[in-house]
């Protein structure tokens, strides 16, 4: 029987700030009833295993839920975690016994090398804690380790922890800098192939440590992501490509598709009362060349017409107008578009009052407040935006 595998990244979040990781960003998490629905579509689809991931996948509130669904219809479940919130879970019981594969992430065992690399001071003690609370559990343990500058001659100490632990499979991957942030950190964790093939001729063996297996860029390639916002993404040549989304497609027919790799320009409409700041955030995408400003407006009602009419993908608007106050104005957009609501950021702040209701109105698209320098915030994030979509 071929297996049909997938990684689900459910969340973009993280409680970790990893200066090398690749995680897609300035992607919106779904509801559990949307997300219950892809679940169901790919259950439909025969996928037989599912790779909960992120961001850091537990901390999505109904990670578990999806997983017992899964879990209950005959799918092979695999969760990577930072081990962060299992250590301190006071469930988890209920996530290991939804579990069949639990994956933990960890790059060195030395405190100071890991808060350099963005885990924190206390990662180690917190993964140890983990791998003694599952130590007899009957579920198969792996581990994930990226290796960079920073911990390419600290992996044997590292194997010798590990070897305490009854380990079904290590994996190395060679540092990435396929995305975001570990694109604007390449040079300070870059390694050549050479180096790390040297490293694998060179690394011991443990007698308790069942598998070790090494990645490198072409080979996360062959995986198929589901991203947080339910869109279907395949990395080609380097480049990730949205193939379509989960929630309205069918994965298998998205995948096999052919791609188009002509990336399509970002529909953006920028709408505020003042000239300054509407073309100080115009020209600083406009020089882009993926970004298509295709709407201005200077008050409520004309945001709310275009927005509507002209369908973009990022929106820039200022939250109150004197016709129309912010909350009136995201509602209307909601009833109208549904689904096609775009990327929304407000130029300036939402009053605290009215935070959490605009984000539920939104369905969780309300994306950014863009504060001063308004063109510089503007462009970081139709990048971020653009780095995911690749369209």
């Amino acid at each position: 029987m071929t297996r049909k595998k997938v990684c689900w990244n459910i969340t973009a979040k993280c409680n970790q700030n990893c200066k090398y990781c690749h995680r897609f960003l300035n992607v919106n998490d779904l509801d559990y009833e949307k997300n219950e629905r892809i679940l169901k579509n790919l259950i439909q689809e025969g996928i037989t295993d599912i790779t909960w991931t992120g961001g850091e996948a537990l901390l999505y509130p109904n990670v578990v839920p999806l997983m017992k669904l899964a879990k209950e219809n005959g799918i092979t479940n695999k969760l990577i975690t930072n081990g962060l919130l299992l250590a301190q879970s006071n469930h988890k019981e209920e996530i290991c016994d939804n579990l069949d594969y639990l994956v933990l992430s960890i790059d060195s065992i030395d405190s100071q090398t890991n808060l350099e690399l963005g885990r924190g001071i206390n990662h180690y003690k917190d993964i140890k804690e983990v791998l003694d609370y599952v130590k007899d559990k009957e579920l198969k343990l792996n581990i994930n380790t990226v290796v960079s500058k920073e911990n390419i001659n600290q992996l044997d100490d590292l194997g010798d922890f590990l070897n305490n632990y009854k380990i079904n499979t290590w994996k190395f991957f060679k540092f990435m800098p396929i995305r975001e942030t570990s694109k604007k950190n390449r040079n300070l964790f870059e390694i050549t192939d050479d180096e790390f093939d040297t490293k694998k001729g060179t690394f011991k063996k443990f007698e308790n440590i069942s598998n070790i297996g090494y990645k490198k860029e072409k080979e996360l390639e062959e995986s198929i992501l589901i991203v947080a916002n339910g869109d279907i993404i395949k990395t080609e040549d380097g480049k990730d490509i949205k193939k379509g989304n989960a929630l309205y497609q069918n994965l298998m027919e998205c995948i096999n598709k052919r791609g188009d790799k002509k990336m399509e320009k970002i529909r953006t409409i920028v709408a505020h009362n003042d000239e300054k700041i509407r073309n100080a955030i115009i020209n600083s995408i406009s020089n882009l060349e993926y970004i298509e400003v295709v709407g201005t407006a200077t008050d409520g009602n004309g945001t709310y017409n275009k927005i509507v009419e002209l369908k973009p993908k990022i929106a820039f608007s200022e939250y109150n107008y004197n016709d129309m106050p912010g909350l009136e104005l995201i509602r209307k957009m909601k009833e109208k578009l549904q689904d096609n609501f775009p990327s929304f950021n407000t130029i300036g702040e939402i009053p605290d009052n009215e935070l959490m209701d605009a984000i539920q109105i939104t369905d969780n698209k309300l994306n950014a407040c863009v504060m001063q320098p308004y063109d510089g915030m503007a462009k970081d994030i139709v990048k971020a935006y653009r780095e995911y979509k690749y369209q």
